[in-house]
């Protein structure tokens, strides 16, 4: 999911406890999401989530995020993966229209670079080296949740540049 991550000066940060259930949600995003899961029941939204196994909160604190950001989405359609791993491995395979939203395009290209649609956050894509389709976060809601539906369900290219702004702001969910 797209949480607000704050830029950390050291790895131990994101160790301590609250770091990931503090993190603000990527507002337009979240509520994006919302909006096909309520208009568009036709598409299935599942959440695959990395977490730090080697820390003792990510994981529960990353669960507790979800269920107050988003709990449209049932426990049953959430996949938390240790970091690192493959994504579709984690889910067993992947189907004929399963698609990956992510900002990290290490995922995308394992997923599967003509079902990936890289998440443009303002600190990535610096080198502009993913071809397929992306959407930058800091659209307005329904232009981003209309930019998924029209890949996901009609198979169009949507291929956003960068926001011009190279840093993420803190924003909350409306």
């Amino acid at each position: 999911m797209a949480e607000t991550i704050h830029p950390v000066n050291r790895i131990e940060t994101l160790y301590q406890k609250g770091y990931f259930l503090n993190l603000e949600p990527m507002g337009g995003v979240l509520v994006a999401v919302k909006q096909i899961i309520v208009q568009n029941p036709n598409i299935e939204v599942n959440i695959l989530f990395a977490y730090l196994s080697d820390s003792q909160y990510a994981l529960a604190e990353k669960l507790q995020w979800l269920d107050k950001y988003i709990p449209e989405v049932e426990p049953e359609r959430r996949v938390l993966v240790p970091f690192g791993s493959d994504k579709g491995a984690m889910v067993g395979g992947l189907q004929p229209g399963d698609y990956l939203l992510d900002d990290y395009t290490k995922n995308l290209v394992t997923w599967n670079p003509d079902r990936g649609i890289k998440l443009l956050n303002g600190i990535n894509h610096t080198r502009g080296t993913w071809q397929g389709n992306r959407i930058r976060y800091d659209k307005p809601p329904s232009i981003l949740a209309r930019d998924i539906t029209r890949i996901v369900e009609l198979g169009e290219t949507v291929r956003d540049d960068k926001p011009k702004n190279q840093h993420r702001e803190r924003s909350g969910a409306r």
